[in-house]
């Protein structure tokens, strides 16, 4: 099938759905103090004080040197301090500050609306599960690649 500009590469399409819920979910937040790396937030928030950069970049699916990029911005923006971990000296620990706590609902509520559309979506083409659907896909490649993942959405606690 490659080459059939027909069916355009399942890749392809998958990028372009990356960048369109991208998209719709950043354009629901241009009205906060940051513009950018919403998601790592609330993966902070998550760990409640416990996280560390190397952990960051595995839940992010990132690379080192992008994760201290991240956090640059973030401490730049005065969202998050890195603090030193008392049991390793060599790994900082993420702390989020006032300034982050306080959009954080907004972000969880963009995040919500945005898989809402995704799943709503899904409902109205006959996907009863589309986080099941998109496992099953994610197996069937690791099954020939040798690398596993999973997608995991998780629906925000806070309906504010």
């Amino acid at each position: 099938m490659e080459g059939n500009s027909a069916t355009p590469a399942l890749g392809k399409i998958f990028s372009e759905l990356a960048k369109a819920y991208a998209s719709a979910f950043t354009g629901r937040l241009t009205h906060l103090p940051i513009n950018r790396y919403y998601y790592a937030l609330v993966v902070i928030e998550a760990y409640e004080g416990n996280l560390n950069q190397t952990v960051l970049a595995d839940e992010l699916y990132i690379d080192k040197a992008s994760v201290v990029r991240m956090l640059d911005y973030l401490e730049a923006e005065d969202c998050i301090v890195r603090r030193q971990n008392p049991q390793d000296r060599r790994a900082h620990i993420l702390e989020l500050t006032p300034k982050a706590r306080a959009i954080i609902p907004a972000i969880k509520t963009a995040l919500h609306e945005t898989d809402t559309i995704c799943q709503t979506q899904a409902a109205a083409l006959g996907i009863p599960d589309l986080e099941a659907g998109l496992n099953q896909i994610c197996a069937a490649l690791q099954s020939k690649a040798g690398s596993t993942f999973k997608i995991h959405f998780v629906q925000s606690e806070d309906n504010d």
